[in-house]
């Protein structure tokens, strides 16, 4: 069973995606993930993806995102969160390779 809880920004959304993207990649495991939205610019990054345990997540996104960047972000972050699943290396030209994956996945069901 999946989990979602958002704070701030898109919750439709971002509530979507995410049980799309489990359903796509991780069916077969159960995941509690809470997603915040707010200010990253001292960051210099568009979200952060974190495990507190074995099946619990927290994603940080910046809060003024919109559209497909918003999307984008989102899909980058979700796959952080199956690398940490599936104990995959960390890999960033990985998961910039599958927004578009994912990114155009999802544009041929709409």
């Amino acid at each position: 069973m999946h989990s979602i809880e958002v704070l701030g920004g898109s919750e439709t959304l971002c509530r979507d995606l995410f049980h799309w993207f489990m359903t796509e990649y991780l069916g077969n495991h159960s995941i509690d993930l809470t997603v915040v939205h707010m200010d990253l610019t001292d960051e210099g990054v568009d979200g952060w993806c974190m495990r507190e345990s074995d099946y619990e997540f927290i994603i940080q996104i910046e809060e003024t995102l919109e559209g497909n960047e918003y999307t984008r972000t989102l899909l980058h972050e979700y796959y952080h969160l199956m690398q940490h699943v599936l104990n995959i290396s960390r890999c960033e030209t990985c998961a910039y390779l599958s927004e578009k994956i994912n990114l155009d996945k999802l544009n041929k069901l709409q």
